[in-house]
This record gives structure tokens, C-alpha cells and sequence, in this order.
């Protein structure tokens, strides 16, 4: 018997016996979450007329679409992060919440002001995406050095 009570072995997964896949998988979630929303700043920028905007009285849709602007640092932080898991760096994870985070806020506060429909399905996809960020498959690639941990507390318990 194990130290939890069952009768079959134990099984702790190691980083060095886990499966990389998920880390790739979330990389290509994030180009495609960078590239869907290039795409859609495209499209929204596209379907204002620029030369009949008036600076001294705005219309709400340039108005949504100029602030479609602030999807940029997101955008940027995804990329970055989509390469550090490609190149499995501990910091891609931090950098993909946070872009997540940062794309809630800004879709939060269009919503609240404008109410475009867009908003929706970026919504979603960020909070699937930080559920898949917080999976253990993808935490246990990224948890640093666990047999030394399990060494360190190993040692504090015979004392």
C-alpha cells in the first residue's frame, strides 16, 4: 500500500517523463489568438471611413474602432509568450496570463462602453485559455526542479 491507502503504485509524474505536447499546443493557441485578433482589427479598421472623420465630433464606431488599439499589448505579450513555450522558457507562462488578463480588461471595458459583439468569443477564448494555462500537464512542465524540492522536504521531515 501507497501512503494514500491504495493497493496500486504510486505515480508521480516527473518533468523529465511528461509529454511536451500541451506547452506546444498552448504556443499555437496563442498565434492563433494573435492572428485572430490582427484579423479583426483589419476587419474593424476596414469598415470605417477615415477621411470623413471629423476630430472635433467622433462617431461611436470610430470611436470603437480607435480603441481596438489597445489589443496591441496584449497581442505583443502573447507573441512573446507563444515563443517562450515553443523554446519551453519559464517566463512564457507569466507572459500568456498576463496577456490574457490584459485582453479580459480591455474586453471588459469596450463592452461596458460599447458593446460590440466582438467582444464575446475573444472573452471566451482568453478564459479557456487561462483554464488550459492552469491544467497540471502544463504546470508540471514548467514546475521548477521538483526532485530537488522533494529532497529539500525530504529532509526537513527527519529532523
Amino acid at each position: 500500500m501507497n501512503e494514500r491507502g491504495s493497493k496500486g503504485p504510486k505515480r508521480v509524474m516527473e518533468p523529465d517523463s511528461t509529454s511536451y505536447r500541451p506547452v506546444r499546443a498552448i504556443a499555437l493557441l496563442l498565434l492563433i489568438e494573435v492572428i485572430g485578433l490582427l484579423g479583426l482589427g483589419v476587419y474593424e479598421f476596414s469598415q470605417v471611413d477615415w477621411t470623413q472623420v471629423n476630430l472635433q465630433s467622433l462617431s461611436r464606431s470610430a470611436l470603437e474602432t480607435a480603441a481596438f488599439v489597445l489589443f496591441i499589448p496584449p497581442a505583443v505579450l502573447m507573441l512573446i509568450s507563444a515563443l517562450s513555450f515553443l523554446f519551453l522558457r519559464r517566463r512564457g507562462w507569466l507572459l500568456a496570463a498576463l496577456a490574457q488578463g490584459l485582453s479580459l480588461a480591455v474586453c471588459l471595458w469596450l463592452y461596458s462602453e460599447f458593446g460590440p459583439r466582438y467582444v464575446y468569443p475573444i472573452m471566451a477564448y482568453c478564459v479557456l485559455m487561462i483554464l488550459y494555462l492552469n491544467s497540471h500537464d502544463v504546470r508540471v512542465v514548467f514546475h521548477p526542479r521538483r526532485g530537488s524540492a522533494k529532497q529539500v522536504l525530504e529532509a526537513s521531515n527527519e529532523d
